[in-house]
């Protein structure tokens, strides 16, 4: 799998961009790389984490991110006296203004949006001052009020050379509002960037889950991460990751500290893998509950047990979704899970030998969910292993094979199918209770 941090050339254009990922695939990182090669080049960057805007308006979260921008070129023209650059600072000292009144009127707000506008395109123009402003975990601030925020921001920034940066995840994202047309419509006004490295690929992202793990192990003198896990544990550290890089590399540590528990061990084996699994799983939880707001976390919290439940007991640790579904309300709390490492999509397009036309999508269920020693013979569970989908059953002996060639799809035809009106029902009956 090609570097995420190959995108940087594609993040330093003029250009605006929203970089979507689930949590800890390198959003952030990416954001403040590509942040340190601006100010090298000598372009003014300003930086906004929007945690820190959740509960503000959009007027009030957009003051703030303005004077940040203008305390940001305000720094960038250190002594200049120059008429562009008073009118800037002048302008800082209105935003501050502002910012200390209880309400601002939509007029008012857009006729400081014009104002900010009027003054940036003096000095951020091509061959004086480019301006980045990266806004992070953007997925915190209200789903409802960021395209009136992108908006506002993107008003400002009109017909200058200055371009917005937003680290978010996707399906926690709502950029543009087809209705008003408020925000950043992709692709006309911004690129989307995707980082998200997924399970469709195992050998792929194994590949490169493990050359990122490699660059750490050479540091402290091991070889390679083979000399100290075995075959089993470094594929089942990848489906246990769902392919994001930090869960991979937090886990890969947790399952040393699990296998240390253990009188004489050598190495890691998948055992260690699904210990550290299971404890990252309240990690995730409170993850859930900071990334989405009190309402919406009870119901994926809900749905995430419901799904897991009905799967398990079907026999199976994996399950399908009928694409026509997708159009379904209760699709998207199936997507949030998924971006929230609940679940993990591992065949995006699968048909139905005895219905043509029809196409499923399929899911593996985070590993923290079937990987407890209590759980019931006879459970069909994949693994990975060197890159490639396994087959065994609980506590079954001889029963694991390798699913090569048309053995995986076939396997997966045998998955049971997940109704989304059903589980629907089934979750409002458990919300009601």
């Amino acid at each position: 799998m090609e570097d995420p941090r190959a995108s940087l050339a594609a993040i330093g254009a003029s250009r605006h961009h929203l970089v979507f990922g689930r949590r800890g695939v390198g959003k952030t990182a990416l954001l403040l790389e590509a942040k340190r090669i601006a100010e090298r080049e000598g372009h003014a960057t300003a930086w906004v984490n929007a945690h820190t805007l959740r509960r503000l308006n959009t007027a009030a979260a957009f003051l703030i991110a303005a004077e940040i921008v203008l305390g940001s070129l305000v720094h960038h023209a250190g002594s200049s006296q120059g008429e562009a650059f008073t009118k800037i600072r002048e302008a800082e000292v209105r935003v501050s203004t502002l910012r200390k009144q209880e309400s601002l009127s939509d007029f008012e707000l857009g006729e400081m949006i014009a104002e900010l506008n009027r003054c940036l395109r003096s000095i951020l123009r091509s061959g004086i001052i480019r301006l980045y402003l990266y806004v992070d975990d953007f997925y915190l601030y209200p789903v409802e009020l960021q395209p009136h925020f992108l908006d506002c921001i993107a008003g400002m920034l009109r017909d200058c050379d200055g371009w917005i940066k937003i680290a978010s995840i996707e399906r926690l994202t709502r950029p543009f509002e087809p209705s008003s047309r408020v925000g950043l419509e992709v692709p006309h006004d911004a690129s989307k960037i995707d980082l998200d490295v997924t399970l469709e690929d195992p050998f792929a992202t194994q590949e490169f889950l493990e050359s990122v793990l490699a660059n750490y192990m050479t540091t402290v003198g091991i070889a390679k991460p083979s000399s100290i896990a075995r075959s089993a544990a470094l594929g089942r550290l990848v489906l246990a990751s769902g392919g994001v890089p930090r869960d991979y590399l937090n886990l890969f540590a947790s399952s040393i500290v699990v296998a240390r528990s253990r009188s004489n061990a050598r190495e890691i084996g998948k055992e260690d893998v699904a210990g550290a699994a299971g404890r990252a799983a309240r990690g995730k939880k409170r993850d859930l509950e900071q990334d989405v707001s009190s309402g919406d976390a009870d119901t994926l919290l809900a749905t995430q047990e419901a799904l897991s439940s009905q799967v398990r007991a079907d026999g199976y640790t994996y399950f399908r979704v009928d694409v026509s579904q997708k159009s379904h309300s209760f699709y998207e709390f199936l997507a949030r899970l998924v971006d929230l490492r609940f679940a993990h999509l591992i065949q995006a397009a699968l048909s139905d030998q005895h219905k043509p036309g029809v196409k499923y999508e399929v899911y593996i269920l985070d590993l923290s969910e079937y990987s407890d020693i209590r759980l019931k013979r006879g459970l069909s569970i994949l693994d990975l292993e060197d890159g490639s989908w396994v087959f065994r059953r609980s506590g079954e002996a001889g029963t694991a094979k390798k699913l090569t060639g048309t053995l995986f799809r076939d396997e997966l035809r045998r998955a049971p199918v997940v109704d989304l009106e059903l589980l629907a029902q089934q979750v409002s009956r458990s919300e009601g209770q």
